[in-house]
């Protein structure tokens, strides 16, 4: 992975309306902590921070802290909590891990499906579903992988991967059980069949059509009957004719 380097200040701020104005100046209250040492409080500037963020688009990296105020070389820290406001989604806090590059760490990596659009099961009406979005490993810093991949090309309705499925690089350990599941390609629900039928345009027939309600129909020519006969009488039956005399 590689490193970014980031300013910090070491903070001696408490208490949340204190907090609130430190934000407020355009920084953010962060914590790093790891090595059975005490966890140490520093702000760093949220500008800076929301810019590394924002481009990392899912991988993984090292953060050098140069501390202000500090002893000894930077920091070597990977970044395990942000914390965002509800509503304008600004930076409100976040927490740094520290990585000594011969200690195995746990860490997260995002699970990136391969030929999603070309799935077989796909191809046959099926559903593809992403399950686990990430995946949590434990290893070395330096065995780190950007991404774990997943290729989706040939599973079929029914199929499922699991991470004891995952091809994960040597010295490189799943910490989720094995029998999780990863993707996988399920049928479509009877409800969703029954939505596509219904939308399904019937052949022959125009645009907006109804079917023919037939007892409606007979109501209207029995009502058109009664409508030539005297008011208050019902139609009367033809006269016979009577025979003739010979």
């Amino acid at each position: 992975m590689k490193q970014v380097p980031l300013a910090a200040k070491i903070r001696t701020i408490r208490g949340s309306s204190r907090t609130r104005r430190l934000r407020n100046s355009g920084f953010v209250p962060a914590e790093v902590y790891g090595h059975k040492e005490s966890n140490q409080s520093i702000e760093v500037a949220e500008k800076e921070l929301g810019k590394i963020l924002g481009s990392l688009k899912g991988e993984n990296i090292f953060f050098s802290l140069n501390i202000e105020g500090a002893k000894g070389e930077p920091v070597l820290a990977v970044i395990k909590e942000v914390q965002y406001h509800k509503v304008n989604n600004s930076l409100m806090h976040a927490d740094f891990h520290k990585v000594n590059m011969k200690e195995k760490i746990r860490i997260k990596i995002p699970i990136r499906v391969l030929n999603a659009d070309l799935c077989d099961g796909v191809k046959t009406g099926g559903v593809l579903q992403t399950l686990m979005r990430t995946l949590e490993v434990q290893c070395l810093p330096t065995l780190i992988p950007e991404s774990i991949q997943v290729d989706a090309l040939h599973l079929n309705v029914g199929d499922a991967v699991h991470v004891s499925d995952l091809k994960l690089p040597e010295g490189v350990k799943a910490v989720q059980g094995a029998g999780n599941v990863v993707v996988s390609v399920a049928a479509q629900m009877a409800e969703e069949v029954k939505a596509e039928v219904a939308a399904a345009p019937v052949e022959g027939a125009a645009a907006g059509s109804e079917p023919e309600v037939l007892t409606a129909k007979k109501k209207e020519e029995g009502a058109a009957a009664d409508a030539k006969a005297p008011a208050g009488k019902a139609a009367a039956p033809a006269e016979k004719k009577p025979a003739d005399k010979k």
